[in-house]
């Protein structure tokens, strides 16, 4: 009797390991997945995510979102600059009207502003007045449509 007693608790708690080991791995499996990079590049709040090009040389932010027509409800662009600063903006031919943006270096939004497209000198300068690494250009009022404000935590996805 004493062997079957045996042999029953060690299946029971061989059966048990294999299926912890099994619930770790399907567990692990869901963390990648959502964590795993997607190659697209997106700024997130808690309520929305935009899908955004990167500007991050002088040429890149100097063109920006100049001389498009139009531009998706979740799309955008992201200007990287090296330090927390006070970045000028122009609208100089940009012919969509825009949110600007500004996220600090500890990726909190420190100041959403309305812009106007120019076609034509001369062209309203945004001049802010907080520092900030990063500007989010979106289409005009999708920041207050998704609740961006000042103070609003964003993340970054695959933006390198």
């Amino acid at each position: 009797m004493k062997n079957k007693s045996k042999s029953f608790t060690h299946i029971f708690w061989t059966g048990w390991l294999i299926g912890l080991i099994i619930l770790i791995f399907i567990i692990l499996t869901i963390y990648i997945r959502i964590h795993q990079n997607t190659g697209i590049s997106q700024v997130c709040s808690d309520k929305n995510c935009f899908t955004v090009e990167i500007a991050r040389t002088q040429a890149e932010q100097e063109q920006g979102l100049m001389y498009r027509t139009a531009m998706a409800e979740h799309h955008g662009m992201i200007f990287i600059f090296p330090t927390n600063d006070l970045y000028n903006f122009r609208m100089k031919n940009t012919l969509i009207p825009l949110d600007m943006v500004r996220i600090n270096d500890h990726m909190k939004v420190v100041h959403v502003a309305s812009a106007v497209p120019c076609t034509a000198d001369p062209c309203a300068v945004y001049r802010p007045e907080i520092f900030s690494k990063y500007v989010l250009e979106i289409n005009a009022w999708m920041a207050a449509k998704y609740g961006i404000k000042e103070w609003t935590v964003t993340r970054f996805q695959d933006i390198r």
